[in-house]
């Protein structure tokens, strides 16, 4: 019964730690306004810096995708029945990375990752920007926790400041029992700014306070080689800076090769590129000659083709006009004789006229005569024969 209200009471803390608080932060220390590049990554990283350094290496990489750590923890819900190496090897079977295959003896781990997305999102992302600015974040996060008296050796985890090789002192978490480990829950709003009250007298569950932990998780020999202590990544980081040193001299002295070559050649081809531009200009300007000549020949031609057509031309109109001054005497020679005829024929006409009207006058005047002469006749016959009758009416 014991064992159980201490598991329980283990777990209310461990909801309370990364549940209940929103997404890490340490509300306490959050100054006003918008937190600077190194705060933002101390609240991301507040949470799991007192964890031990075998789970924080990996946590990291197992961040970088969500949806996985989602998967995976769907998966251990359905193989719950599984643990230890049995659970490990179905994992790595299953085709999960080696982060996700080292953390799955850790579910409680999994499920507050899979619960807080957006924080998990985050870490990933600052953590593949920049995993030396993750690491030194865990390390200031540690310094300040074991300055409040919060971090220090316990049954369940041992504690050490260790200098590396190039003589920069770390903090490293490992567990007391190299084949246990256990993991801590504390509240990340007072866990790095003040120490906690005294346990209550009698306290069940272990390291009560700052900080307590879960059921060790035991990790045999079979599967150690999922995880390494953290004053390696230290040794570690350091070759990786003589490394990155070595990489830039290198790439510094082929950038200057590059840029002597690139210069010579850059030269080169501005040599070559006045060169051509002269023989371009020589050449247009030699064609521009040659047309300039074709161009005055052709107009000498042409003006000269245009002088014959004028003067020929000129010829043509003199003729022209010569015929159309001689057809104009012609017709005005024949139009003088036509009037002539024509003054003549209504002469005759006039001439003919007037002598038929003076016969037809004389003609007219005899008929008139002859007709008198008649009506006389007429008339003393009448009158003859007027008296003769009365002489004969009066016999």
């Amino acid at each position: 019964m014991r064992s159980r209200l201490r598991f329980w009471l283990v777990v209310f803390l461990f909801t309370v730690s990364f549940v209940l608080i929103p997404s890490g932060r340490l509300l306490s220390q959050q100054p006003a306004g918008k937190p600077s590049p190194t705060e933002s990554i101390d609240q991301l990283t507040a949470p799991i810096a007192l964890y031990p350094d075998a789970l924080i290496f990996q946590i990291m990489p197992a961040s970088t995708n969500v949806d996985k750590v989602k998967s995976f923890a769907a998966w251990l819900g359905k193989n719950a029945n599984l643990k230890g190496s049995e659970l490990q090897d179905a994992a790595q079977k299953a085709g999960f990375d080696t982060s996700y295959v080292a953390l799955a003896p850790f579910p409680q781990v999994v499920q507050m990752m899979a619960q807080k997305p957006e924080w998990t999102k985050a870490l990933g992302q600052a953590f593949t920007a920049d995993k030396n600015a993750i690491f030194d974040s865990v390390q200031r996060m540690r310094a300040q926790a074991q300055a409040s008296g919060n971090l220090k050796s316990t049954p369940q985890q041992k504690v050490e400041t260790q200098t590396t090789s190039n003589g920069q002192q770390v903090i490293v978490i490992q567990p007391a029992n190299p084949e246990v480990i256990y993991v801590p829950t504390y509240n990340p709003q007072t866990v790095y700014v003040a120490a906690p009250p005294p346990p209550p007298s009698g306290a069940a569950v272990a390291g009560v306070g700052a900080l307590a932990f879960t059921t060790g998780v035991i990790i045999g020999a079979h599967n150690n080689s999922y995880y390494h202590a953290y004053d390696d990544y230290w040794d570690d980081r350091e070759d990786y800076y003589k490394e990155r040193q070595e990489n830039y001299q290198e790439n510094a002295s082929q950038r200057q090769e590059n840029y002597q070559e690139n210069a010579s050649q850059r030269q080169s081809n501005a040599q070559a590129n006045q060169d051509q531009r002269q023989s371009n200009a020589q050449a247009n300007q030699a064609q521009r000659q040659s047309n300039a000549q074709a161009n005055q020949d052709q107009r000498q031609s042409n003006a000269q083709a245009n002088q014959s057509q004028r003067v020929s031309t000129g010829g043509s109109a003199q003729a022209q006009g010569a015929t159309s001054q001689s057809q104009r005497q012609t017709a005005a020679a024949t139009s003088s004789r036509t009037s002539g005829q024509t003054a003549s024929q209504r002469s005759g006409m006039n001439s003919s006229s007037l002598s038929g009207y003076q016969s037809g006058s004389t003609t007219r005047a005899e008929s008139s005569r002859g007709n008198s002469s008649l009506s006389s006749s007429r008339s003393g016959g009448r009158g003859g024969d007027r008296s003769g009758g009365g002489g004969r009416r009066n016999r």
